[in-house]
């Protein structure tokens, strides 16, 4: 027992006399402060990578008669433009399922890589044109512009552009309830999935994927029919992710009276939410809303507006989600949906498919802004006042954008026989010049 109280006298000791070097105004020499310094590492981006979804899908063969039938129908056209750098491999022009896109590229965005894919079709139970941005793959997302009950038909189109198996969890957000289903795909294989057995019938649903792991290609196709006549098809990739301001360009009203448009907002939150919709016309009227988006809910806005172009502004306290749904009509109806757009800066490239288009530049800002737009090798500045956007006719394959302030873009693809919006994406892997901090 000794040994223990010598051990406890020298520790009292110690202690003591430190005590008395604090009293006397000693200091104990500070610890060097830990230095974090910053490394940059170059590395190489990994190839920039796009998958086209592929043609339309005919759900119960041509006459809709043959149950349980899905079948990819025609080609679709394939449009690109490439900056610097090299496909893996030259894809055709046209193509006859989801089709990717790499190129390995010091560049990284659009402008290294950016396409589009679109398809005119002209069959008893499906006609329209159907158009969409080829994106890069995700591993989670959401659709929102479903459309079920009678006259209209979704279809789920789902790639894997990876070379190992992935699983995909679809959950379907009802009105009434929720759900969910597992699909599993092959290395490079793509499914055509009919919703009408997961949505019930409900008008309005969205749906969010999750893979496990892979990142795949996810799109939403649409029809829609009165009796024996096909009024339209569209489609589209994943919807916006959610945001307190999202910003809709290229809206047009394109005929008063006959069929009218409807703006879809989904709330994935736990908790109601209010949203102000501003219609902002241009040489029109325009219009606010107010709604209330219940939690994991919806609100619909259809708007009274008259013949002319309008940007949509929404904004909220809360994160949500929204489509636009827009008729149109000329020798034949059809429709599309147009999604909030992510905004831009810098340079852009659009690739543009082989129709009537015009380019939708929106400044939601509160200082005008200049964008450089080069259409067929022409370059020309576009000034877009604060809150407003403008219309802009294309006539090449594609179209460059250029700015040093922050704007939104769409294109609006048109034909006797159909309607497209389609929407640019910022293509980027994480590249070069990446900052680490050392601790």
């Amino acid at each position: 027992m000794k040994l223990p109280i010598r051990i406890l006298g020298a520790t009292l000791s110690l202690a003591g006399l430190a005590g008395a070097w604090l009293a006397q105004g000693f200091e104990f020499p500070p610890v060097p402060a830990v230095v974090e310094d910053a490394i940059s590492v170059s590395t190489d981006a990994k190839p920039l990578q796009l998958y086209c979804p592929g043609p339309l899908t005919e759900l119960g063969g041509k006459d809709g008669t043959d149950l349980g039938s899905l079948a990819l129908i025609g080609k679709a056209n394939l449009t690109y433009r490439l900056g610097e750098g090299e496909l893996s491999q030259e894809p055709p022009g046209r193509i006859d399922q989801g089709t990717s896109l790499s190129m390995a590229s010091g560049e990284q965005g659009s402008a290294a890589l950016a396409g589009a894919q679109s398809q005119l079709i002209q069959r008893p139970r499906m006609a329209g044109l159907a158009a969409t941005n080829c994106g890069q793959p995700q591993a989670e997302g959401w659709l929102l512009n479903g459309m079920a009950g009678t006259g209209f038909e979704s279809i789920l189109l789902i790639g894997n552009p990876n070379p190992v198996e992935v699983q995909v969890e679809l959950t379907f957000h009802l009105e009434t309830a929720t759900s969910s289903q597992l699909i599993t795909l092959a290395p490079f294989a793509q499914q055509q999935l009919s919703l009408a057995s997961y949505v019930a019938a409900e008008p309005q649903f969205a749906i969010h994927f999750q893979s496990s792991g892979q990142k795949v290609s996810v799109a939403m196709q649409n029809r829609s029919s009165v009796g024996l006549t096909a009024t339209g098809v569209e489609l589209k990739g994943p919807t916006a992710n959610a945001s307190k301001e999202l910003v809709i360009p290229g809206f047009e009203v394109l005929a008063d009276g006959l069929a009218k448009a409807s703006l879809r907002v989904f709330n994935p939150g736990s908790e109601s939410a209010r949203a102000l919709v501003t219609f902002v016309g241009s040489g029109t009227n325009s219009d606010v809303v107010e709604i209330e988006v219940p939690a994991s809910g919806f609100g619909l806005v259809s708007p009274q507006l008259s013949e002319g172009h309008y940007l949509v502004l929404i904004q909220s306290q809360a994160e949500l989600m929204a489509e636009l749904y827009n008729p149109y009509v000329a020798q034949r109806l059809d429709f599309a949906w147009l999604t909030p757009v992510a905004q831009l800066s810098g340079k852009t490239a659009i690739a543009v498919p082989n129709f009537n288009a015009k380019l939708a530049l929106a400044n939601p800002g509160a200082q005008a802004i200049s964008v450089l737009v080069t259409d067929s090798e022409v370059t020309q500045a576009i000034s877009v006042p604060a809150r407003s956007q403008l219309l802009v006719p294309i006539t090449g394959k594609s179209v460059v954008l250029e700015s040093t302030g922050n704007y939104q873009a769409t294109v609006i693809l048109s034909d006797p026989n159909g309607y497209a919006v389609t929407s640019p994406s910022n293509n980027a892997n994480l590249g070069s010049n990446i900052e680490v901090q050392v601790r």
